[in-house]
């Protein structure tokens, strides 16, 4: 990393008066931010083609929402057992280099996943365990991703830096599964794997652009043991605030994820073509661009916690909506509502973290968000897969409305500093 962007300059002035400074697009300037978030946008659109692939092929061979249910146990037994090792591997390694490896193995996936299916020989089997080793990679992705932002932007851009990552991932999540739906429509899922191992080369070869990240000298030193790897699991419960915005996070994902159901929908409730299907699970991202946006005019949002707790309601209604709703176009106006809303909280939970937590123990505080958001999707998918086979998907997801407000009831009564947090 060169040394100029290892010198942040934090001094210059006050982070609040800084942070209201900066452009929308501010932390574009910076060279080699800008080459990471052209490799995260390929590598998200790759990553939800597959995605959307592996849900669409799962239901049309099994018809069963458990079946597409048990993708999350998958995704998750290898975060569960990976996840500590892979955030200190972040602390105590080059961050770019990790980087490389782990995108390398998605492209490695995305080809066989695409011989198989050209060949027409792939099966739900080889879906599951495609899924398991992506898990793999992703749990050492992620840290690794998300721990380098803080290097590539001074610390006056942080919260911007985090808003346009999330964006890029958004922007995967937008193109890849309206890409996906058309795909599978026009030319099937062999067709459509192909394309993914396509669009992952890029991001791939863009990171090899970036300087070496040279890991924290007092992270090195310290090493890979029991106690070092915990140091981020530590850090984070010692922080009431960053635990109830967390429990609020992961009760979301649990019981209220509905991506996953979004096939039984398209195919059970709604009725409607797989393009459509494909639009359906793009509209999230639809919103997010919204909701960034909104982010992104407006600076530094000092009150952060309490934005959590009221795009939380907000998240809420717009579950309950979907899930009652038998109107195509109220369905994608749900959720396009729920990727806004789900967006910014997530941008604002990152960006407390971020702010907090020092740089030697980085990597291991982001694995334990990792963790929260993305195993907390994963076990959901699996909750509302029984769920959705016993009863039914909207059944599924008012369930999970319900158990949503319970949490953050408890939030409010148990963590009353977490509506007036500053950062």
């Amino acid at each position: 990393m060169a040394e100029s962007q290892n010198k942040r300059p934090d001094a210059a002035a006050s982070d609040t008066d800084a942070l209201a400074r900066v452009h929308p697009l501010g932390s574009l300037a910076f060279p080699e931010f800008r080459i990471v978030v052209l490799s995260f946008v390929a590598g998200f659109v790759g990553l939800q083609m597959r995605q959307v692939t592996n849900l669409w092929l799962v239901f049309d061979k099994t018809g069963d929402p458990l079946q597409l249910g048990l993708i999350g146990v998958f995704q998750f037994l290898p975060m569960l057992i990976f996840v500590f090792i892979g955030g200190s591997l972040a602390d105590i390694v080059d961050r770019r280099l990790l980087l490389i490896l782990t995108q390398t193995g998605n492209l490695v996936i995305a080809g066989v996943l695409a011989l198989l299916a050209l060949t027409g020989n792939i099966e739900v089997w080889h879906i599951y365990v495609a899924t398991l080793v992506t898990a793999v990679v992703n749990t050492f992705e992620g840290p690794a991703r998300m721990s380098m932002l803080p290097r590539l932007v001074p610390r006056t851009h942080l919260m911007n830096a985090i808003t346009l990552n999330q964006t890029s991932r958004q922007t995967g999540m937008l193109l890849g599964p309206a890409l996906a739906g058309l795909m599978i429509g026009l030319v099937g899922p062999g067709a459509t794997y192909a394309l993914v191992f396509v669009t992952m080369v890029p991001s791939v070869g863009a990171l090899f652009l970036l300087s070496p990240m040279p890991p924290d000298p007092v992270a090195k030193k310290r090493g890979m043991s029991g106690g070092e790897m915990l140091q981020g699991f530590k850090f984070v419960f010692s922080s009431n605030i960053i635990v109830s915005l967390m429990l609020l996070d992961v009760v979301a994902m649990l019981f209220t994820h509905h991506r996953v159901l979004v096939p039984v929908f398209a195919e059970v409730v709604l009725n409607v073509s797989e393009f459509k299907f494909g639009l359906l699970m793009a509209s999230p991202a639809v919103g997010f661009f919204i909701g960034s946006s909104a982010l992104l005019l407006f600076g530094n949002v000092k009150r952060k916690g309490m934005l959590v707790l009221v795009t939380y309601v907000f998240y809420l209604g717009a579950i309950t909506v979907f899930a009652m709703s038998r109107s195509y176009y109220l369905s994608i106006a749900a959720v396009v509502a729920i990727g806004g809303l789900d967006g910014v909280g997530a941008v604002m939970r990152t960006t407390i973290l971020h702010l907090a937590v020092p740089d030697e123990i980085r990597g291991r505080a982001t694995a334990v968000l990792q963790l929260s958001n993305r195993g907390g999707p994963s076990l959901g998918q699996v909750w509302l897969g029984a769920l959705a086979a016993s009863l039914s998907a909207p059944t599924a997801l008012l369930i999970g409305a319900v158990v949503g407000a319970l949490a953050l009831v408890v939030v409010l009564i148990f963590a009353r500093g977490v509506a007036t947090h500053e950062s």
